[in-house]
C-alpha cells in the first residue's frame, strides 16, 4: 500500500475507516452505519439558510450601477428588487418594461435559489410574478411599480393571492397613509389600506417597513413590503441611497429556504484513500465472492459497499467567504469611466469623448476575459455581455 503520500488528515480518515471495518461486528451493521453517514452528508448540501430581501428604487441603473454593484456585494441579499429602472452574476434576472419614463421593474434571485415566472401574468407592464422555492418553501413574490397618476390593479393582486396565499409584494406604491408613512395621505394610499381591510385574505396581509420614510425629500413611506402575516418579521434595514432620492429597504423574512447564497457546500471525497481501501479490503471481497457463486445478490451486496463506501469518505466543507460578483479590477474601471462619463455629459469636450469610446473597447475585452474565466473555474454563471455593462455606465 503507498500511504507514505497521505496528509495528516488522510491518515486519520484513513484509520478511522480501518477501525470500523476491523471493529463492527458484521457487515451489515457496517453498512448501516455508512447508511446514516451519507444521510448526513446529504442533508448539509440541503442547508436551510434565512434569506433576506433587497428593495431598491433605483431611478436610472444606466447611472446607478456601480453603486447597485457595490450595495449588493456588501449586503449580498439572495433577492434583489429593483423599481425604476430605464440588468447582473450569480443572479437570475427577471424584468419587465415600465409605462413611463420613471417605470420599469427588475428582479433577482441567487441562482442557488429555484425561481420562474408565472406565464399567465408575464405580459403586464411594472409588473413581475415569481415562484420562489420549492417543495414546502415555496412562495410568490410580486413586485410592482405604480405611478402617482395610475390606480393600482386590486383586482390582479386579488387574483394572485387565490393562486397563492403565501405571497410577498414589493415595490414602489406611491402610496401615503398614516398607517405607514409619516406625511400627508393620498388617494392612492386610502385605497390600499381600504383594500387591505376589506376581506379575511387581504387581513392576513402585513406591511413591513411602516413609518421608515424611503425617500430623501420628505417622510413618505412609499416603497413597501407586504407580506402574509406568518412572514412577518421586524429585522429590516433602512441602508443609505446610493446618489438618487431613495433609500433601500434590506428585509429578512422569518422563514427559513434551502439556499447557498449564504456559505457554498463543498462535497469532497478522498479518492486516493478510496483506491487504498479497495486494496486493503480485496481479498475479503475475493473470497466473499466465491462463497456466493458470484450471484446477482453479491453483485448487489457489492454495489451498495461501494456506494456507501464513497459516501463515508466523502465530506462537506462550508468556506467563509464567496466570490466577488465582479472583480475588483473591473469595478475599479467602471468607476474611471463614470469619471470621465461625468466630465463629458458637464463639458461635451471631444477628448473625453475619445476616451470613453477607447475605454468601452478595452473594457469590452477584459469583460469578456473575466466570463471565460470565471465559466470554466465556476458552477455558476457570471456571464456579463460586454456591450451590456459598457452600456450602462
Amino acid at each position: 500500500m503507498q500511504t507514505d503520500q497521505l496528509t495528516k488528515t488522510e491518515e486519520n480518515i484513513f484509520l478511522d475507516i480501518l477501525h470500523e471495518w476491523a471493529d463492527i461486528p458484521t457487515l451489515d451493521l457496517l453498512l448501516e452505519n455508512w447508511t446514516k453517514h451519507r444521510d448526513r452528508i446529504l442533508s448539509m448540501m440541503n442547508i436551510k439558510h434565512k434569506v433576506s430581501l433587497l428593495l431598491l428604487n433605483v431611478s436610472s441603473l444606466n447611472r446607478y450601477l456601480v453603486d447597485v454593484f457595490n450595495l449588493i456585494d456588501s449586503t449580498s441579499p439572495p433577492i434583489v428588487i429593483l423599481n425604476g429602472t430605464h440588468h447582473f452574476f450569480n443572479y437570475n434576472v427577471f424584468s419587465m418594461r415600465g409605462s413611463n419614463m420613471l417605470g420599469g421593474v427588475l428582479i433577482a434571485v441567487h441562482k442557488s435559489i429555484r425561481s420562474q415566472r408565472v406565464v399567465k401574468f408575464d405580459n403586464l407592464p411594472n409588473l413581475i410574478v415569481l415562484e420562489v422555492g420549492s417543495n414546502s418553501d415555496i412562495f410568490q413574490l410580486i413586485t410592482c411599480y405604480s405611478s402617482p397618476l395610475e390606480p393600482i390593479h386590486f383586482d390582479i393582486f386579488d387574483r394572485l393571492l387565490l393562486r397563492n396565499p403565501n405571497s410577498i409584494f414589493a415595490g414602489d406604491f406611491n402610496v401615503k397613509h398614516s398607517s405607514w408613512s409619516i406625511s400627508m395621505e393620498n388617494q392612492k394610499g386610502r385605497a390600499l389600506s381600504n383594500w387591505l381591510s376589506s376581506s379575511q385574505i387581504h387581513s392576513s396581509l402585513e406591511i413591513m417597513n411602516k413609518f421608515i420614510p424611503t425617500s430623501t425629500r420628505s417622510n413618505a413611506t412609499i416603497d413597501l413590503i407586504i407580506a402574509s402575516s406568518h412572514m412577518s418579521s421586524i429585522s429590516f434595514s433602512i441602508l443609505p441611497t446610493i446618489g438618487n432620492d431613495y433609500q433601500s429597504v434590506l428585509w429578512h423574512p422569518s422563514f427559513k429556504m434551502s439556499s447557498i447564497h449564504h456559505r457554498y457546500p463543498i462535497r469532497r471525497t478522498r479518492w486516493n484513500l478510496f483506491e487504498i481501501f479497495l486494496t486493503v479490503t480485496a481479498t475479503y471481497w475475493q473470497s466473499f465472492a466465491a462463497s456466493m457463486s458470484y450471484s446477482a445478490e453479491f453483485f448487489a451486496l457489492y454495489k451498495r459497499f461501494l456506494s456507501l463506501c464513497i459516501s463515508r469518505l466523502t465530506t462537506i466543507a462550508f468556506p467563509k467567504t464567496i466570490k466577488p460578483s465582479l472583480p475588483q479590477h473591473i469595478i475599479t474601471m467602471i468607476n474611471q469611466k463614470c469619471h470621465y462619463l461625468k466630465f463629458f455629459r458637464q463639458t461635451r469636450h471631444p477628448y473625453f469623448a475619445i476616451v470613453l469610446r477607447d475605454m468601452t473597447k478595452v473594457y469590452g475585452w477584459y469583460i469578456e476575459w473575466n466570463n471565460q474565466t470565471t465559466s470554466s473555474k465556476s458552477s455558476f454563471d457570471n456571464t456579463l455581455m460586454p456591450e451590456q455593462l459598457c452600456s450602462y455606465t
